[in-house]
């Protein structure tokens, strides 16, 4: 049960000026509003985040659980950190379907998270060898592993294996431990008496009475995320901080009967639920919220085509929030950029079109624009400001960016500026 909170508290929250949904009079689309209605007008979402420790640039990081960990990773290392999940033990190992070479070793739900931390980190706990599946021909799965890892023989198996194990307890040298929770549908082996993290095609037919698949519980979630914080209590860096979050990704497919749509929401609710239960419970433990920056962000601009996946852009804006927050320290950063009119009114000659923008605690940001005829091209610059566009031309799209400096290495915010014909706003 969490803790209450006291009244003069509770006075203190109310008048965070990231405490109300809406007010009345205020302007919908006000530049640097923080009424939630105004917020969630920008094409990324941007949430206030108060973070409960700070990273240092020599703080060694490990990423574990469903694939957005690997997006997380990628967004790290770009910002030159070091992440020990990402090895390069694991370059051999070939990966298949299109897969990110690291998505084999994606752990979808808090039971194989578990399995992985404890066979790593625990002397007396030993990987089960007889939840090694046979597929015959020679060719064994590793289900606590993802099949993006092409199959081979038992002995090739078994080392790789090892060599996960390995990697995973370099887990106990980082101070940053970055957790994704994905989903609540599991599949248990009765044969072993074990969770596995993943079923392939295959497995049921060849062996019809081994696995069960369990709906599970808030209970059995906050279970194992406590034995997680028991065993980076017991064997991890002795100031370990750990950051929690639910990955955005959907379900692919649902084993439950519901439609895959109420399934997924069912399985994010109750991960969601669950990763404030265990924030709250213990002061190293921190909630981020990219599950909520994603769901709340322009869906145009957030997925794929497939609808399940997180585009690049939207996944550097979330690290970005998080490297901004836990490294300084500092209030929400909300990088914002409109145009008004937009589109611009038809008629004669160029339209015109304000650009206004906003990109705290950065006073070397600077606009560029392109489209038109025109290669990419600075159009304005500083930490906040408008400009006007005087050069709009009829059925043409300019595309505004939004960079933290002029060297245009890191882009924050972008804008498409259309002017549509006449004949398409009177048909």
């Amino acid at each position: 049960m969490l803790s209450p909170i006291t009244p003069a508290q509770a006075k203190r929250n109310f008048v965070s000026p990231y405490s109300r949904w809406y007010q009345k009079g205020a302007l919908p689309s006000e530049l640097n509003g923080t009424l939630a209605s105004q917020r969630l007008r920008e094409p990324l979402f941007s949430p206030a985040i108060s973070p409960g420790f700070k990273m240092q640039r020599e703080d060694k990081i490990f990423a574990i659980g469903s694939c957005f960990a690997r997006g997380v990773e990628l967004a790290l290392i770009g910002q030159k950190m070091d992440v020990l999940s990402r090895t390069a033990e694991f370059d051999s190992f070939p990966s298949m379907n299109g897969e990110l070479p690291l998505g084999f070793t994606n752990k979808y739900n808090t039971f194989s998270i578990y399995n992985e931390l404890c066979w790593a980190l625990e002397p007396a706990a030993e990987f089960p060898r007889h939840s090694l599946v046979d597929l015959g021909n020679g060719i064994f799965y590793d289900p606590h592993t993802n099949p993006a890892l092409q199959l081979t023989g038992l002995e090739q198996t078994i080392h790789r294996r090892e060599i996960m194990q390995m990697v995973t307890g370099r887990i106990s040298q980082c101070r940053v431990v970055i957790i994704t929770l994905g989903l609540v549908e599991v599949w248990r082996d009765n044969t072993a008496n074990v969770f596995i993290n993943r079923l392939i095609p295959g497995m049921l037919k060849s062996y019809p009475d081994r696995y069960e698949l369990h709906l599970t519980s808030f209970v059995e979630n906050l279970s194992n995320l406590e034995w997680i914080h028991g065993l980076l209590s017991q064997f991890g860096h002795q100031d370990v901080q750990i950051v929690v979050t639910v990955s955005p990704v959907p379900l692919q497919a649902t084993f439950s009967g519901e439609d895959v749509v109420i399934a997924n929401t069912y399985s994010k609710s109750l991960l969601r639920a669950v990763a404030q239960e265990w924030a709250t419970s213990h002061e190293n433990v921190h909630y981020f919220p990219s599950y909520e920056i994603v769901q709340n962000s322009d869906r145009s601009l957030t997925w794929e085509e497939d609808m399940r996946h997180v585009k690049g852009e939207v996944v550097r804006h979330i690290m970005s929030l998080f490297l901004h927050n836990y490294f300084s320290g500092l209030p929400v950063t909300s990088s914002k950029l409109y145009a008004s009119p937009n589109p611009v009114p038809p008629g004669i000659g160029p339209g015109k079109t304000t650009v206004s923008w906003s990109s705290h605690a950065t006073p070397d940001a600077a606009i560029y624009v392109s489209g038109g005829g025109i290669e990419e091209a600075l159009f304005a610059g500083g930490s906040h400001g408008s400009k006007e566009a005087s050069f709009i031309e009829t059925g043409a799209i300019y595309e505004f960016s939004l960079y933290t400096s002029r060297d245009r290495n890191r882009r924050v915010a972008q804008l498409s500026v259309t002017r549509p014909p006449v004949d398409s706003i009177t048909s």
